[in-house]
């Protein structure tokens, strides 16, 4: 009786931190996922910014165009 109580309490031991391990890794990859949505929503943002940039100085390089005729 006190051997399958000792592999009942060993099996919840091993259980219990299987699970601690499991959450662990289960916090970090949501943390990292987050951290991959942040970086992309700036990304997003700087190529928005270049994109705002290139039509500027493509409406210069227009005018400019102009005046050279």
């Amino acid at each position: 009786m006190d051997v399958i109580l000792a592999t009942l309490g060993t099996f919840a031991a091993v259980t219990s931190a299987a699970v601690a391990v499991a959450s662990y890794l289960l916090r970090l990859r949501r943390n990292e996922i987050a951290h991959i949505y942040h970086r992309l929503d700036r990304l997003e943002r700087e190529i928005n910014e270049i994109k705002e940039n290139l039509a500027d100085l493509r409406e210069r390089v227009a005018k400019l165009e102009v005046k050279l005729k």
